[in-house]
């Protein structure tokens, strides 16, 4: 008997749910209903087909939504990396620049040091000569020279036949031979007598004419014989040692008094851009 209450009791408490969702669903209808009727968009019943066509919509625009993000996002990284590429460029231009202009910068300085390297007392720059021209070079009997070390040797042979009286150099008086020296160059004279009556010495004097009586101060450091005055006896022979450091117009003359006047002189001739000495 009891249970029989019981069965009974759940019984009426399902029908009374069901009669619940049925109110509930009743009333649902009814208020959308009403809704429609006084002029209100209800949009489609859900679980309808309207209702499924709009949520795929909503799918659909938040799927171009994230599209057009990802889009963006990619153009972004590319125009980053363009611009990266871009600074990279320039930064490498830049270096490129600036290790040519090094490179410029260390040539010259190169240059100006190998040009200090080779340059004459006086400062100006001698060329560099290749090996074989380091050999001395017999211009004739009174010159011989050599380009690698920047030296020419001259004979001065007084006396060197009669003419003149036997007041010559090499055979000539009053200037007619020429000793052309290129600037910077060092000059080693040998001077010797064969004249049997008189003797003969030899200084560089600045050129003037006519000589004067006595020849006394050198043009150059060293460009005199010891005994100027006095001069060599036959077959005798002295030497004088001197660099050419300034260019211009000078004399080989006897010192001993009087016989420059008499012509005993050549010129000497120290050059710039003269790449070799020269004897004419």
């Amino acid at each position: 008997m009891r249970r029989a209450r019981v069965v009974i009791a759940v019984l009426a408490l399902g029908f009374l749910a069901a009669g619940c969702r049925e109110g509930e669903q009743s009333s649902a209808e009814a208020a959308r209903a009403d809704s429609s009727a006084a002029g209100y968009d209800v949009g489609p019943e859900p679980g309808s087909a309207p209702a499924a066509r709009a949520t795929a919509d909503s799918l659909l625009v938040a799927a171009r939504a994230d599209s057009a993000r990802e889009v963006a996002r990619r153009d972004s990284l590319r125009r980053e990396s363009a611009r990266r590429d871009s600074v990279a460029r320039a930064v490498a231009l830049r270096d490129s620049v600036r290790r040519d202009s090094l490179s410029r910068d260390s040539t010259r300085r190169l240059a100006l040091r190998d040009s200090a390297r080779h340059a004459g007392p006086s400062g100006e720059a001698k060329p560099v000569h290749p090996a074989v021209a380091s050999r001395p070079v017999r211009v004739n009997e009174f010159l011989t020279y050599d380009a690698g070390s920047r030296t020419v040797s001259v004979q001065l042979i007084a006396g060197y036949n009669g003419v003149n009286g036997s007041l010559n150099y090499n055979g000539a008086i009053r200037g007619q031979r020429t000793v052309a020296i290129p600037l910077g160059w060092h000059v080693h004279v040998t001077v010797s007598n064969r004249d049997s009556d008189l003797q003969h010495s030899a200084i560089v004097v600045h050129e003037v004419l006519p000589p004067p009586l006595e020849l006394t101060t050198p043009a150059f450091d060293g460009a005199a014989l010891p005994r100027l005055d006095e001069g060599l006896q036959e077959d005798e022979t002295g030497t004088m040692d001197f660099v050419a450091d300034r260019a211009g117009r000078y004399m080989l003359a006897c010192g001993v008094p009087g016989h420059a006047q008499s012509g005993l002189w050549l010129r000497l001739v120290v050059a710039r851009g003269l790449t070799v000495p020269d004897y004419r």
